[in-house]
């Protein structure tokens, strides 16, 4: 198993919300999307580590057979995922001990990934929401930072847009993936691979300042 890096905080965890009261009211719910291809790739075990990243109760898009190697290896990382199914246009969460939530509508930023700029938008509908794993980490933090400052979250979408647009090739998502995945230093790229290096930049500079406790 590679080495996860574990970002830790420069600031407790919600201290952006300590001001003052939210202005703004998160109705969507982040759901993470998973290609199969991520666990063959890097292994069940590393991969139950970076969906830790996200959360201890990460909401999931994923096979039926990813599903069950999740499942079988959750202890580990010790989440308790939960997994969305979809049918039509409706959507809603299945739990590992067989309960369902609420139906609701869906919509899929990674097929419809030029809708990113309206992000804040997209908050502020009653719906899932589903991302990719690359950008789970940025779109996490500003779904936190949305609530309290609408002004600084637009910004911060505005730099996840650009960014992400900078990523021209398939090998820059590679690259990132495997500096997720441990397999690579990410500090080594500054000079090489400056397009992914600033994409990274943007993630660790959100996750850092702007972290959030699960709800329990």
């Amino acid at each position: 198993m590679a080495h996860i890096e574990r970002l830790e905080s420069e600031c407790p965890p919600d201290a952006h919300k300590v001001i003052r009261p939210p202005e703004n009211e998160v109705k969507a719910t982040i759901v993470v999307k998973i290609d199969d291809s991520e666990a063959h790739t890097f292994g069940i075990a590393d991969l139950c580590a970076v969906i830790a990243l996200m959360s201890a109760k990460p909401l999931l898009l994923c096979s039926p057979q990813l599903r069950e190697q999740i499942e079988a290896h959750k202890a580990d990382e010790e989440i308790n995922p939960a997994y969305l199914q979809i049918s039509g246009d409706q959507a809603y969460l299945s739990y590992s001990d067989g309960a369902q939530g609420p139906v609701q509508p869906y919509f899929d930023l990674t097929a419809h990934p030029e809708a990113a700029a309206n992000f804040l938008e997209l908050l502020e509908q009653k719906q899932f929401v589903i991302i990719d794993t690359i950008a789970m980490l940025i779109l996490r933090s500003i779904s936190t930072v949305f609530p309290w400052d609408r002004l600084l979250a637009g910004d911060f979408v505005r730099q996840y847009v650009r960014a992400r647009g900078d990523l021209v090739a398939p090998a820059d998502y590679d690259l990132l993936q495997q500096i997720r995945y441990g397999r690579k230093d990410g500090y080594s790229i500054k000079d090489t691979e400056p397009r992914a290096y600033q994409y990274l930049r943007l993630e660790r500079k959100l996750f850092l300042q702007y972290p959030t406790e699960d709800d329990d």
